[in-house]
């Protein structure tokens, strides 16, 4: 785009404020060209691409409009595409070149407003920076009487009054507006400064998701019949501007492929049209300035942009490096801050929202001027990532982006999202009641009467999100209570009645305990919430755990469920105090049989034996007569667990485990000859009998345990000065025959431990000190991290890394500690920014989240010898003990290409093979396979289709017949194969539909299949083997299908498409059922349709990262949508029990959701390496199979407990103790609630 000129430039920018401070122009390397998550203003018009061809359609739709009158453009595009950046960058500068075919129309003002919670005001501010004139005065008469407006000094450059008014982010004015009457009043005044004398142009940005609340309004009918400009998202070519175009504006150099290697992640993401999803765009924005804080020496490289978490990690890695550099008390002032930034709107969503100082302050308890100046450098520090921006008059999020990339920020605005929830069921209860004339069986009793009292004082903090919710709702609440208090008094009432025919006596007796229990009841379930409450934020896992059992036998109300249910689901299994404070030279050591484990303590020598089942301490330290050993300490047990061996400095002692005596005298590591031997780390040989020890000059000697004497010559050279080949590592291969070394000098040796000689080349590739290594259980492969900031994987054979090194996120600290799982499939690395991770040692990718949030360095991590525990130790000798395996994937990945289905008896799981249907595979790739679920192993050849490889043999729908004898397959051509499980061949010959497309659905019972074919759903009975019944004629054309699901009874078809509305239709009648579900999912970004279990519910995602829930009957969405998600949400499944839905996402992960609280459980589950596609449950619930883009089939351990609060009793080990009950539960009497 070209530059504007310095006149144009000057005037747009006195017209048109700009938000983050005095305009920089980047025609420096030092200053980035690219915005991260805030929008490009008139000032960045020399970096702004990609959107020339937008800008124009903008300009030539408002010309034409703007000849003989005013008028109103809506722009509408969805989240992400850029709409702001168009209008500031892109359309203001262009009417400032006068890109407008109108006489003067350069010299027109050009206004820039957002809606904020107080829209007329806004509108009045914006003219007066234009025009002059004081605001209070300019928003009387925007209110009472908009279409004579006033005048100003300005307008001697415009003579005919007329000019451009944009109106960017629309949307607030339904998300921070509760006032009807001051909606009406803005969109009055928008409306008559373009039908009015003024004759202005009026460009409205509004998200798509808010198109049908413009179109409720009559000032937009206009608009939105003709005038309207939808932002598509960006092709191939405007995105590859969008990288190349700032770069070589601001003088840098991009690193050949970089942009190759973001496009193709892009990629993954993209429509039908080619182009790509639009909630990709500041996420590229972000991780492209996250890259050029990382450029080398004016090159932008893809090592830094894999280094700032690339495109779809790039926001969370760049808001989590903020928060982890703040003091600790300033993270929770950032909690309060941000929950300020935000509304939660009603359907349960996430929305910005813009807050003054004053606002801030006070949200932030700022009560002195050295907590303000704590928050201005908070506030400047995420708006110095982009992350916020930052006004004359105030503060908001940069992107919607932030909301939906950010997990912590999720976690932050849960109980906002919980209170929405109750206010929403509220309002609809209400409405319900109300439309059956105030019908008492439709009022709130017990518990759901309850949860409104405890939500209503967050509802009352909090009038933005929560309005006063009217005389319906209130008269609900009211007509409860009340029926409430009758009730009461009516059981009070029958209990004297029975007085009567008894005893006075018993009479008393009985009221006074109906009272009780009642009250009991009411205070109990009162209880229950408040410890499930403080279960949430409790920082112990074993505490936090306990308390949602003590909520649970309390009153077993739904979040105390969730909270046990969640519990069981994450990793965190308890903490071990440590003693003695602080210190750097911890050890950590484990049983390789039982679960004892040792923690030792370099500064003092001691070393603390604890179990690990049941998280006690075995017995008082073992301690080294020598004290304090500094540097020159490890632990070791041998591979019996009978012996530990202790290294302090020069001296080896060796404790028997069962007495924690001393067995055997001491080994001295002493070189007599050299005055060396001040032993770091130590190891044992598999078969007990030899002792390897590695020193600080780097050399390493092996000893006889018996006979504690030196076997033959030591290993290594010694460096007695500058410790640059100091070994702080060292492990013997399985088969004892080798010995390895890693230390300081940046490489790993490979030792023959019969020769005593190094064996072939060293293990060379970091460029820092090694840290630590470990061995894999077969032998064949050899880990090692480094201070390099990097953990690589070796072929001992060999000495070639396998694979690429493997990193933690941008701008991390190194790597402390590793350890290879029993079976060899996971690494777990630990880290000195406080984070333990686990990695698929095939795959070379990170598994899930990060294990803990811990701030505090990780010194060192082992796996227990089950493989299920892993443990870590930090600083204060305080251990972490984990479950590695929560909700692990079951045994290994299979290969699929896009579906997936259990056979009946869920021991059988079918899917097309990875490359069915397509040019040059072979049959065996083309084939649909069926997978033993118990062994995760091929049954058979595989189902071969037969013909040349086309993608008309792609197949696309899968599913088992009635009983599982049969299965069917569906490919892209239309052709129907059913197949006989047992011989695996097709069951008759194929049936050619000639119904060529992608909406297809089986029926639950696998005997029928409904497909769309030009602009009809027909239906196809697989027994005949024909087409069946009339066809439905779908409104608007049945070619805007995208996807189909049956009711689980087969009786209902729901269908979604590029309308982004949902319809069901009764499927014996062939009609229409009831009304449609409006902007129920995402048009052309549309994912699943899912019933639940009992018909009851649907789910849909909207293609925004949310799953929305739908009450079937009554045709309305059921409560708060699902937030957590990314990216889109692509197919979600219900557990077969109703109370569980599983989500899979384009972001690459599944999560799994409590659909009574509505909250995710545990976790994402993470291993895909691209969207995950399709999703299937087990039949017994028990086991989640989920397909990705990486065209991986991958089975999880899904299994909900049948005792949540044994399960989670188990994993604590214990119960809460009485001064815990006393501290978390005063008022009530103490009980053992793991029994």
């Amino acid at each position: 785009m070209a530059e504007v000129d310095d006149d144009d430039h000057g005037s747009a920018v006195a017209q048109v404020p700009l938000r983050n401070g005095e305009a920089r122009r980047p025609d420096e390397r030092d200053v980035c060209p690219y915005q991260g998550l805030a929008p490009f203003e008139a000032d960045r018009t020399d970096v702004f691409f990609g959107r020339v061809q937008a800008t124009r359609n903008l300009v030539d739709r408002l010309g034409p409009r703007l000849k003989e009158r005013g008028t109103i453009l809506l722009v509408s595009g969805a989240s992400g595409v850029g709409k702001s950046s168009l209008l500031r960058a892109g359309l203001l500068p262009a009417l400032a070149e006068g890109a407008l075919p109108l006489a003067g129309s350069a010299l027109w003002p050009r206004l820039l407003m957002t809606p904020t919670a107080t829209p007329l005001r806004a509108l009045a501010e914006a003219w007066t920076r234009a025009f002059g004139g004081p605001v209070e005065a300019v928003g009387e008469r925007l209110r009472d009487d908009p279409w004579d407006l006033p005048s100003g000094p300005s307008e001697s450059a415009a003579p005919d009054g007329r000019f451009v008014l944009v109106v960017d982010q629309f949307e607030d004015l339904f998300t921070l507006v509760s006032d009807e009457r001051e909606r009406q009043v803005f969109l009055r005044a928008l409306h008559a400064m373009a039908e009015g004398p003024r004759r202005a142009g009026v460009v409205v940005g509004v998200r798509a998701d808010y198109w049908d609340r413009c179109a409720a309004y009559p000032q937009f009918a206009e608009a939105i019949q003709d005038g309207q400009v939808i932002v598509e998202p960006m092709t191939e070519s405007d995105l590859r501007l969008a990288v190349t175009g700032p770069a070589a504006a601001a003088g840098l150099e991009l690193e050949p492929g970089l942009v190759e290697l973001i496009l193709s992640e892009l990629g993954e993401g993209r429509t039908a049209e080619g182009r790509y999803e639009p909630g990709a765009l500041p996420l590229l924005s972000q991780a492209l300035l996250n890259t050029w804080e990382r450029r080398e020496n004016g090159r932008l490289t893809v090592r830094g942009y894999e280094d700032s978490g690339r495109v779809r990690d790039s926001v969370q890695r760049t808001a989590d490096q903020v928060l982890a550099h703040l003091p600790p008390e300033d993270r929770k002032t950032a909690l309060r801050v941000f929950r300020r930034l935000t509304v939660i709107t009603a359907g349960g969503r996430a929305a910005r929202r813009a807050a003054t100082p004053a606002e801030i302050h006070a949200a932030a308890g700022a009560d002195s001027a050295e907590r303000r100046e704590r928050v201005e450098a908070l506030l400047s520090a995420f708006a110095g990532r982009r992350l916020l921006t930052l006004h004359e008059d105030g503060v908001e999020i940069a992107h919607d982006a932030l909301l939906t990339g950010w997990p912590t920020l999720r976690q932050w605005l849960e109980p906002d999202l919980t209170a929405q929830a109750v206010y929403d069921r509220l309002v609809e209860d209400a409405e319900r009641w109300d439309e059956n004339h105030r019908d008492p069986a439709f009022l709130y009793r017990g518990a759901r009467l309850l949860s409104v009292e405890d939500a209503r004082l967050r509802w009352e903090r909090d009038p933005d999100s929560f309005p006063p919710p009217g005389s319906t709702v209130t008269g609900f609440v009211a007509a409860s209570a009340a029926a409430a208090r009758r009730a009461s008094r009516r059981r009070g009432m029958v209990m004297a009645g029975l007085a009567v025919l008894a005893a006075a006596a018993v009479l008393a007796a009985v009221a006074a305990v109906d009272a009780a229990g009642n009250a009991d009841r009411q205070r109990g379930l009162a209880v229950s919430r408040q410890l499930a409450a403080q279960s949430e934020i409790a920082d112990d896992p074993v505490i936090s755990a306990l308390l949602a059992v003590a909520a649970w036998r309390i009153a077993p109300t739904p979040e105390a469920r969730y909270r046990m249910l969640d519990a069981a689901a994450r990793p965190a299994r308890a903490v071990l105090p440590g003693y003695g404070g602080s210190v750097p030279d911890e050890e950590l050591a484990l049983a390789p049989r039982g679960s004892v484990m040792a923690v030792g303590r370099g500064d003092t020598g001691a070393v603390q034996l604890w179990d690990t089942a049941t998280r006690r301490r075995l017995g008082g330290p073992v301690t080294h007569p020598e004290g304090g050993c500094g540097a020159g300490f490890d632990v070791a047990f041998s591979p019996d667990g009978k012996t530990l061996a202790v290294v302090c400095e020069m001296t080896v002692r060796f404790w028997d485990v069962a007495t924690r005596k001393p067995s055997g005298g001491p080994l001295n590591t002493q070189d007599p000859d050299e005055l060396l031997g001040f032993a770091q780390t130590m190891a044992f040989s598999p078969d007990g009998r030899t002792l390897a020890t590695s020193t600080y000059e780097g050399t390493t000697r092996l000893w006889d345990i018996a006979a504690r004497e030196q076997i033959g010559p030591t290993l290594g050279t010694p460096d007695t000065k500058s410790g640059g080949h100091a070994i702080r590592a060292v492990a013997f291969t399985p088969d004892g025959r080798h010995l390895v070394t890693a230390g300081a000098d940046g490489t790993a040796r490979l030792w023959d431990t019969a020769t005593r000689r190094q064996a072939g080349k060293a293990f060379t590739g970091h460029s820092d000190g090694i840290d630590d290594l470990s061995i894999s259980p077969d032998g064949t492969t050899l880990a090692t991290v480094s201070k390099d900031k990097t953990a690589r994987l070796w072929n001992i054979s060999t000495r070639k890394q396998i694979g690429g090194a493997l990193r933690g996120p941008a701008e991390g600290r190194p790597f402390s500690s590793v350890a290879f799982s029993p079976d060899g499939t996971r690494l777990a690395t630990a880290g000195e920014d406080g984070y333990l991770r686990l990695w698929d040692t095939v795959a070379h990718r990170q598994v899930g989240p990060a294990l803990n949030d811990q701030r505090l360095p990780v010194r060192a991590v082992e796996y227990g010898p089950d493989g299920r525990t892993l443990v870590a130790i930090g600083d204060e000798a305080t251990v972490w003990l984990w479950d590695a395996r929560v909700h692990r994937q079951l045994g290994t990945t299979m290969t699929s290409l896009s579906a997936v289905a259990f056979s009946p008896d869920g021991r059988t799981l079918a899917a097309p093979g990875p490359g069915a249907g397509a040019p040059g595979t072979t049959e065996a790739d083309r084939a649909a396979r069926l997978w033993d679920v118990a062994t995760q192993r091929q049954i058979g050849d595989g189902l071969e289709p037969g013909g040349p490889p086309s993608g008309q043999n792609t197949v696309f729908e899968i599913g088992f017949g009635p009983g599982g004898r049969t299965l069917i397959t569906v490919s892209a051509g239309g052709v129907i194969r059913v197949w006989d499980t047992a011989t695996q061949r097709q069951a008759g010959p194929p049936v050619d539909t000639g119904k060529e497309g992608w909406a297809v659905e089986l029926s639950p019972d696998g005997r029928l299949m409904a497909f769309r074919t030009g602009d009809v759903i027909g239906f196809w009975d697989l027994a005949r083997r024909r087409e069946v019944g009339p066809r439905i004629t779908f409104p608007g054309g049945a070619d805007s299908v995208e996807t189909m699901s049956f009711s689980p009874d087969g009786t209902l078809l729901a269908t979604a498409g590029n309308d982004r509305a949902v319809r069901f239709f009764d499927v014996a009648a062939r009609r229409q059922v009831g009304r449609a579900l409006p902007n129920a999912v995402g048009g052309a970004l549309t994912g699943d349709l899912t019933f639940s279990p009992d018909g009851g519910t649907l789910a849909t995602s909207p293609g925004d990262g949310t799953v929305r829930l739908w009450d079937v009957a009554r045709r309305r969405e059921s409560g708060a949508a699902l937030t957590g998600h990314t990216d889109a949400v692509y197919t979600t499944a219900f557990s077969p029990d109703g109370t569980v839905l599983a989500t899979g996402s384009v972001d690459e992960s599944v999560r799994l959701w409590d659909l009574r609280t509505r909250r995710q459980i545990g976790p994402p589950l993470t291993g895909h390496t691209g969207s995950v596609t399709a999703l299937a449950y087990s039949p017994d619930g028990r086991a989640l199979a989920s397909v990705g883009n990486d065209k991986k089939v991958r089975l999880w351990d899904v299994a909900v407990p049948a005792d949540p609060a044994g399960t989670v009793c188990a994993g604590a080990g214990r119960s809460l103790t009485r001064a815990e009950w006393k501290q978390y539960i005063p008022d009530e009497p103490y009980q053992q609630i793991c029994r």
